[in-house]
């Protein structure tokens, strides 16, 4: 197809500002065309970007094709593809020199299917740390998708390139870009649109690719996005106004660890105030707990095993049992042993807070929307997002409620740490029947 397409293509053969002789075709886009070319003097191949035909003559088109080389090389990042020159062909028009990369992008990656978690993972967070770089020199990406995302490969590993920084926003004392995001107006690809882009706001900062890197990870670990539709107006409404299935219910099978699916379901809240302040702290929290975190985690659990272990081992035959001092607590002198209370019912027990780590699991209570007021056996505990510590076994009633939307309760019995994600319905208001009036 390159081939065939080079035969009738005035630029095959050409040499672009004296220098890159343009060799092949090797991709296709909304703003030009990419081609293989070669330094007349390094013989190093490069991949030149060429503004398209008509274009050239749009002050715009221009504008924004400077803008994505200024973009790119002023970040200075591994994982951002590297411009090296950007000039002009009086026969040609203007044109950008990158890299040459060689792989596939993630959307022709997931043409194959979901990727497993760890993958989806990795290559997040390659991304974000690009977009994080971004964010602090001031530059918002505003077009992140599947195919601007390019995976080659570095020391035998896959190896994340960002590219087309064309629509991006530039905040900086020097640099305004007042006429171009005036009709700019929607920019961004609807299947990956933040809310507040789907909505024309103006003013937008760096959570607006937050959003956009959740919808990927979404995709990655499904095999589809969050919001589909039959046109672009459906798509703008359901990402300004739907919340998003839980991945796990969207893809069942794929044992997705309840840390990435909080962590993108927070990254697709409709506010930005409501979803991670920085690129990194998505990345961290898709990563989960630090393994620093999890070894004490790890060690405690298996101390408190084995202190009671001991203690049922060790106690004399027939002798009541006191509680089991902490490692490391100061020691408490024996006192006799009450006898027991059984609480009436009026008077529930409480849970003790002493309980041992081993005995007691996580549970992750998540609501869309966020800010679900949350109760627990009837006894208030906070809002959605909300973690709480429940005694393995314990059974638990869960009430869920948001002013304007429809209450839900969860009847749960607590094993293991467990994840409870639920969609809230908004109240439907009846209108009055019309009165009847007789004249």
């Amino acid at each position: 197809m390159e081939e065939a397409a080079g035969e009738h293509d005035p630029l095959i053969g050409a040499t672009l500002g004296g220098l890159y002789r343009v060799e092949r075709l090797i991709g296709e886009g909304g703003m030009g065309r990419v081609y293989e070319a070669t330094h007349a003097h390094l013989g190093r191949a490069y991949a030149v970007k060429v503004l398209g035909e008509g274009r050239a003559d749009k002050p715009g088109a221009v504008a924004r094709f400077l803008r994505e080389a200024k973009s790119a090389n002023r970040i200075e990042h591994e994982h951002i593809v590297k411009v090296v020159n950007f000039d002009e062909h009086d026969e040609h028009g203007v044109f950008i020199v990158m890299e040459l990369l060689e792989g596939e992008n993630l959307a022709e990656r997931l043409e194959r299917g979901p990727l497993p978690v760890d993958e989806a993972v990795e290559l997040a967070t390659q991304t974000g740390d690009a977009l994080e770089a971004a964010h602090e020199t001031g530059i918002v990406h505003r077009d992140l998708k599947p195919e601007n995302i390019f995976i080659t490969q570095k020391k035998g590993r896959d190896f994340v390139k960002v590219l087309d920084f064309g629509i991006s926003k530039i905040k900086s004392p020097d640099h305004t870009d007042i006429k171009l995001t005036a009709t700019d107006q929607i920019v961004g690809t609807p299947l990956y649109i933040s809310p507040e882009l789907a909505r024309g706001v103006s003013t937008i900062d760096h959570r607006t690719d937050i959003y956009a890197l959740g919808v990927i990870v979404y995709e990655m670990i499904t095999g589809t996005p969050p919001f589909s539709g039959q046109n672009h107006f459906q798509l703008l409404y359901k990402h300004g106004n739907e919340a998003p299935d839980p991945p796990s219910q969207r893809s069942p099978r794929a044992k997705i660890p309840t840390h990435v699916e909080a962590a993108v379901l927070r990254a697709l809240e409709k506010k930005p105030a409501d979803r991670f302040s920085t690129m990194k702290e998505f990345c961290d929290a898709l990563q989960g707990p630090s393994p620093q975190y999890r070894q004490r985690s790890i060690v405690v659990a298996v101390l408190a095993a084995v202190a009671v272990a001991l203690a049922v081992v060790l106690w004399p035959a027939g002798e009541a049992r006191a509680p089991i001092p902490e490692p490391g607590a100061a020691p408490v002198a024996r006192s006799p042993i009450p006898t027991p209370v059984t609480p009436t019912p009026e008077e529930p027990a409480e849970i003790s807070e002493a309980a041992s780590p081993a005995a007691l699991v996580r549970l992750q209570l998540n609501s869309a929307p966020r800010g679900a007021s949350v109760a627990v056996d009837g006894r208030k505990k906070g809002e959605t997002p909300l973690t709480l510590e429940l005694p393995r076994g314990s059974e638990a009633t869960v009430r869920f409620s948001l002013e304007g939307y429809q209450p839900k309760e969860h009847r749960l019995i607590v094993e293991d740490d467990e994840t409870v994600n639920v969609r809230l319905r908004k109240r439907i208001r009846r209108q009055p029947p019309p009165i009847k009036e007789n004249f």
